[in-house]
């Protein structure tokens, strides 16, 4: 059985260095990128001459470990020729991983993506398996975390469609183009049904009240959901770090944290200039979470966002990965802890985290917003799954 033992790390338009397992995890950095800072594949390591080790992954390389889905799809795949382990699953799903981040064998590999109609992506597929169909054309692109099954794909996109309502079901009477842009396709699962359309109405939730969140649609036959890349700026890829990369722990850790801990872990790595907005951003996001019960806001669906390691636009990533958990799990608590409390807080409570910790200056106001756009939204479409999700929603209680 083959072993992978090595692989390269690529950042655009260098080789970082060179990640090996002997026992331990390795990463050195390639000589030619000692005087590049830039080059940097993580926040929390920084270019230098001395190697970077660790008896488990890297924790910087966490965030574009394959999880749930895509991980058992790639041992399903190859488990019977090669040594399943992370640096497998890492080397055979992150050819164009979330971020900026790119792993090949070879040191000078270059990776070419298939592409499909978008148009194909959202139209209703009847009884056709695309979601698998998915999976096996862009597998060794889908180094993305997350149990939900996802896959990475490169698209066409019909000019017709446009981005003036992205939130919005799309005609099918349209012509193509040979626009490309980058998208995470989500599917739901026998056990968690209507999961596509919940997080679509979730997404439009953030969206009406006022939260950064991507480019989103929802297929016609209400099973996926399309979401533009936000780690792609026209084509060219940002970096990104989830907090459990941020915080140096491993996958398995995600639920292992606080609140207080990301807004920590936010103070230290952002962007000087960007520190307070993202802990504004960061305690909408919590408040958000809390109002649609989402019991799945733990450390890998909150992550920072840059061009490179060293410049100065380090911020909170948009929302993604938001939706109402009690619908499915009608006891569901929160991922993290809050004031060391897991149960659902009170009001005074978020309040004052968002006061005392994320130093928000009218947290009322922000919770009061975010309320109203709960109480105000009216979904356009899938009437009868909104409904079934409207139940499992608490009623908030912020005033202004």
């Amino acid at each position: 059985m083959n072993r992978i033992s090595r692989m390269f790390i690529h950042v655009p338009g260098a080789c970082s260095g060179q990640l090996e397992h002997t026992g331990r995890h390795v990463f050195a950095y390639d000589p030619a990128a000692l005087d590049k800072p830039a080059t940097a594949i993580s926040l929390t390591m920084p270019v230098r001459l001395a190697s970077y080790e660790h008896t488990l992954m890297l924790p910087a390389l966490q965030t574009f470990m394959p999880e749930g889905f895509i991980a058992e799809r790639i041992r399903e795949r190859f488990g019977k020729t090669i040594k399943m382990n992370d640096m497998a699953l890492l080397a055979l799903s992150a050819g164009d991983a979330i971020g900026r981040l790119r792993v090949s064998l070879d040191r000078d590999a270059a990776t070419t993506q298939p592409k499909i109609a978008l148009r194909e992506l959202l139209a209703d597929q009847g009884n056709r398996a695309l979601f698998d169909d998915l999976c096996e054309r862009f597998l060794f692109s889908s180094g993305i975390a997350g149990v939900q099954p996802k896959v990475l794909v490169n698209a066409m996109h019909d000019e017709a469609i446009g981005l003036s309502a992205p939130n919005e079901k799309i005609s099918l009477e349209t012509r193509a183009t040979l626009t490309v842009g980058q998208y995470i396709v989500k599917a739901g699962e026998a056990s968690l049904p209507d999961l596509a359309a919940n997080e679509f109405h979730c997404l439009s939730i953030a969206r009406a009240a006022g939260l950064h969140v991507p480019n989103f649609w929802l297929s016609a036959d209400e099973k996926r959901l399309v979401i533009e890349r936000f780690d792609r700026v026209d084509g060219q890829p940002l970096g990104f770090e989830d907090m459990v990369s941020l915080q140096g722990k491993q996958n398995a850790d995600k639920y292992d944290g606080s609140y207080e801990g990301i807004a920590k872990a936010i103070t230290l790595n952002a962007s000087p200039a960007h520190v307070h907005s993202s802990l504004g951003a960061l305690f909408e996001l919590i408040v958000l979470s809390v109002y649609l019960k989402n019991g799945h806001a733990h450390l890998k669906n909150f992550g920072l966002l840059y061009s490179d390691p060293t410049s100065d636009d380090c911020r909170l990533a948009p929302v993604y990965d938001i939706t109402t958990t009690t619908m499915y799990l009608p006891n569901d608590r929160m991922a993290l802890a809050l004031h060391r409390d897991r149960a659902w807080p009170t009001d005074a409570t978020l309040a004052k985290f968002g006061r005392e910790v994320c130093r928000v200056a009218d947290p009322a106001q922000a919770m009061y917003r975010i309320a109203q756009a709960i109480t105000d939204y009216q979904p356009a479409q899938a009437e009868t799954v909104w409904q079934r999700q409207k139940v499992a929603l608490a009623t908030p209680s912020a005033t202004k």
